[in-house]
């Protein structure tokens, strides 16, 4: 928890409380309501206590986001006696005996597994850590099995695909299947296996797909309330996840700096952004805070009446969350938000200062010295005189940071593209056509110059108005790009992209929300003939490309930002180097058949989905090598983890002649299937699914409190793999498969305030056909070895079937109505709840309609290809 201490420096404000049992109206505009609204609510909920916080927020409001605050990576485990690393997966082994069912829980209590040995380098991992003891691992019997041998099973609930058990074992204690050893420990000088009572109690041996996270700074990994252990900080402090620190005590801060980039317009539009940065230096302990900007009504003067003051109206815009240091160390925050409509409540415009609020992020006390209202009044107070700001005609620094500005009602609607950047520097064009080695009547899909993520949002729709998620035309981009140096004066020349990266659902989305989109983008006929021997092109090498958003309705928004016409903010633009490509690296001495697919979807502020292929089938004189691999990534709401990887290599080399298998299956991280094996012939098969569910938590901050979301990934997932393997060929087929979905609910109850939401995803369908994935065929003849010469023949095939995310996410918000109390700050009543009960509001934070794709990465056969 951060401490009590939080000042501000140079503060001593007055404090007085009157009781009032006046009800207000949530219209009333009381200024300082909405805030100590965000104040209170923030401060209180991360501790569940209540939240004396005034109503009068608009409740069809957009909520204000403030950063997500992730409490997924606080997840730990406690140091081990000894741990080992095998590939990509940790082993823990602690030495305090336990029953096989409670070690069992406590590795599933760590984010892990009872370790379960998948082949023989991962028995040996395992054996390296247990000494000379018996260790438990993660396999059990069924009861009433017709033998001792009989019935054994993973955690999971799945037939081991590899054992190691002791001469004689497993044998039920002798005497044939009596239900009396159930349990499998493992020998630590042999690594061999026997079974005994699951009663018993032994070390035991816990499995991470990643390394577990080592508290620091201060915190100890302990369990929780939930059963779970977490990086957990002594009284008064709390842990940042982020710097695995804890982080709390009094903290002096000084805010010596505010700039607005709309101060140079002087205006600024409700539903429409705004950014700041604000300066702070930090002296004592390191805290983490919420750092938030508001608009103020302005006063008439520097010596405003009381009433004057009771009577100002605010209103909260944006925030996010800081790890401020106490070593005095300068520090600046970039704020985003959108203007609410309660900055004007109906006026027809507003004068208006700002202000700035320090919350301490998992403060359970409401101190009134930590928002700075930054307006003539104030503005010759110590405090103020701290806050210094740039004057935007002069660029001379002023003290104060009286930054005047005009609230005024949004001037219609405004599409911007806020980015466009390629994922590669260097686009290749390949020749035009399919490869040679395409069978005749097949079609493979056309590989691009390159992938450019895309995202737009739209601004200047407001919650309170009647479809205000749905814009009065379809969002379309286009790419063009020029030449640079542009000989003969060409000009912008169009590409082609694939269909979902031409239309934007944007008008499902909430106002201001970022949609992003990945563009494949693909050389026209024109612009290929323009790049070919002899024309303007042809010698080129750099190029600029521009993405546009474009719509069929007249746009307007914020001058300073998209023009007098609405269209400055319309447009991005990058460099690419382009390179001249062939279909395959074929040489002399080497043949390669390969393809990558990416894509991602989605919004990163709310769900994300993002999707690679890659296979690649090559030979040269060491052999023949085919590698398969499928990720796919969630980031968004919940940070960012890998749902699923799958993937299958095999390899035939020439010296020495043997085949090689690796192969293994991941959900969330957890290890379901590892194989791998060298031999003068390998064969390998398997065809399994799981189901896994992976539930986390996080905190979605808005104007009316921090609101703790649970959502649960449930994938169906599997992988139908089949390997043969020589000394001279490869016969594969890797198909990974999933379908996947997301159901989220939160709860908030407040005195104030109670919050539901929820939510149902399609995240991923994923290769559901039985003829999707990759089919390899490779195979070569020694035909000399002195000097070496080889015989290659292949036939390949690569298809990515994907449905992508489909579904929606909507909170719902009940205000209770209020009686008031209050008290002074800086001479203002400030208003807070005591007690009632008001209105419901509803809304759409994320809506997207998905769609399907197929794509045929890889159709190639070829025969009688000598490599020498």
């Amino acid at each position: 928890m951060v401490a009590p201490g939080l000042v501000l420096a140079g503060r001593t404000p007055t404090r007085t409380k009157e009781k009032s049992s006046m009800r207000e109206s949530r219209k009333s505009g009381l200024a300082p309501r909405r805030l100590l609204l965000g104040l209170a609510a923030l401060f209180w909920s991360g501790c569940g206590g209540i939240a004396e916080a005034p109503g009068g927020v608009d409740a069809e409001a957009p909520p204000t986001e403030q950063r997500a605050a992730l409490t997924t990576t606080d997840r730990c485990a406690p140091s081990p006696s000894a741990q080992v690393t095998s590939g990509d997966t940790v082993y823990y082994r602690y030495s305090t005996g336990k029953t096989w069912a409670a070690a069992k829980a406590d590795c599933a209590s760590m984010g892990g597994r009872l370790a379960v040995p998948m082949s023989s380098s991962g028995n040996e991992a395992i054996r390296s850590l247990t000494s000379d003891v018996l260790a438990y691992i993660g396999l059990s019997q069924l009861s009433n099995q017709s033998s001792p041998s009989a019935g054994w099973q993973t955690v999971e609930g799945d037939t081991p695909a590899y054992l190691n058990w002791n001469s004689g074992e497993p044998n039920d204690n002798g005497g044939g299947e009596n239900n009396d050893q159930q349990c499998a420990r493992m020998y630590g000088d042999t690594g061999k296996w026997d079974d005994v009572r699951c009663s018993n109690s032994s070390p035991y041996v816990c499995e991470f797909g990643a390394q577990p996270v080592t508290c620091g700074g201060g915190a100890t990994c302990g369990l929780a309330t939930d059963s779970t252990y977490r990086c957990q900080c002594p009284s008064g402090q709390h842990y940042d996840a982020a710097n695995n620190s804890c982080f709390g005590g009094a903290l002096s801060i000084d805010v010596n700096s505010l700039n607005v980039d709309q101060a140079a317009s002087g205006n600024v539009f409700v539903n429409f952004p705004i950014k700041a940065r604000v300066g702070l230096k930090g002296t004592g302990n390191t805290n983490t805070l919420v750092v938030s900007l508001g608009l103020m009504q302005k006063p008439s003067g520097p010596n405003p009446t009381q009433a004057e003051l009771e009577s100002l109206h605010s209103c909260l815009v944006g925030g996010t969350r800081i790890t401020l240091p106490g070593d005095g160390s300068q520090q600046y925050v970039d704020i985003e938000g959108i203007v609410p409509p309660e900055c004007l409540e109906g006026d027809p415009q507003r004068a208006a200062n700002f202000f700035v609020l320090l919350d301490g992020a998992d403060e359970n006390t409401t101190e009134d010295d930590k928002w700075l209202v930054y307006n003539e009044k104030e503005a010759q107070t110590p405090v103020g005189q701290l806050c210094k700001t740039t004057d935007p005609v002069t660029g001379v620094q002023r003290a104060g940071c009286v930054i005047n500005v005009t609230v005024r009602p949004p001037p219609g609607t405004d599409i911007a593209l806020l980015e466009a950047s390629p994922d590669s520097a260097v686009a290749v064009l390949d020749p035009s056509g399919q490869p040679t080695d395409v069978p005749s009547g097949e079609a493979e899909a056309p590989r691009p110059l390159f992938i450019a993520d895309v995202s737009v949002a739209a601004f200047g729709r407001d919650f309170d108005e009647a479809n205000a998620s749905t814009l009065p035309g379809t969002v379309d981009f286009v790419y063009d790009i020029v030449a640079q140096p542009d000989t003969g004066n060409v000009g912008w020349k169009r590409l082609n992209a694939n269909p979902e990266a031409l239309h934007a659902p944007i008008g499902n989305l909430k106002p201001g929300e970022k949609l992003q989109v990945d563009a494949r983008l693909h050389p026209t006929a024109e612009f290929r003939d323009l790049t070919t021997p002899g024309h303007p092109w042809a010698a080129s090498t750099d190029f600029k490309v521009r993405a546009c958003a474009q719509v069929p309705f007249a746009e307007h928004g914020d001058p300073l930002v998209s023009g007098p016409n609405g269209l400055a903010n319309n447009c991005k633009e990058f460099s690419v180097r382009l390179v001249r490509g062939s279909f395959s690296s074929g040489s002399a001495s080497s043949y390669d058949v390969s393809k990558s697919y990416s894509k991602s979807f989605g919004s990163s502020s709310t769900i994300k989905l993002a999707l690679t292929s890659d296979t690649t089938n090559s030979f040269d004189l060491t052999g023949a090598y085919s590698d398969s691999e499928v990720k796919a990534t969630i980031s968004g709401f919940f940070g960012s983890f890998d749902m699923v990887h799958a993937w299958g290599d095999a390899s035939a080399t020439v010296s020495p002649a043997q085949a090689s298998l690796d192969t293994g299956f991941k959900v969330f991280g957890v290890s379901l299937l590892s194989y791998s094996k060298s031999a003068g012939t390998v064969t390998y098969s398997y065809d399994k699914s799981y189901s896994k569910e992976k539930c986390l938590t996080y905190s979605y901050g808005v104007v009316v409190a921090s609101i703790n979301i649970s959502g649960c990934f449930t994938a169906t997932s599997g992988l139908d793999v089949g390997v043969t393997a020589s000394a001279t060929s490869i016969s594969a087929q890797v198909r990974p498969y999933v379908n996947a979905s997301l159901s989220v609910s939160g709860t908030l109850n407040l005195t104030l305030y109670k919050a539901t939401l929820s939510a149902s995803l399609t995240i991923l369908g994923l290769n559901t056909g039985s003829s999707d994935g990759v089919s390899a065929g490779l195979s070569f003849v020694i035909n000399s070895t002195s000097p070496l010469k080889l015989t290659i023949t292949y036939d390949v095939d690569a298809l990515v079937r994907v449905t992508t995310l489909d579904g929606s996410i909507d909170l719902t918000i009940e205000q209770l109505e209020a009686n008031w109390c209050k008290k002074k700050v800086w001479g203002v009543k400030v208003y807070y709840v005591c007690w009632s009960y008001d209105t419901l509001a509803e809304y759409n934070l994320f809506s997207y309609d998905g769609y399907s794709y197929t794509s045929t990465l890889l159709d190639r056969s070829g025969s009688a290809i000598t490599l020498q």
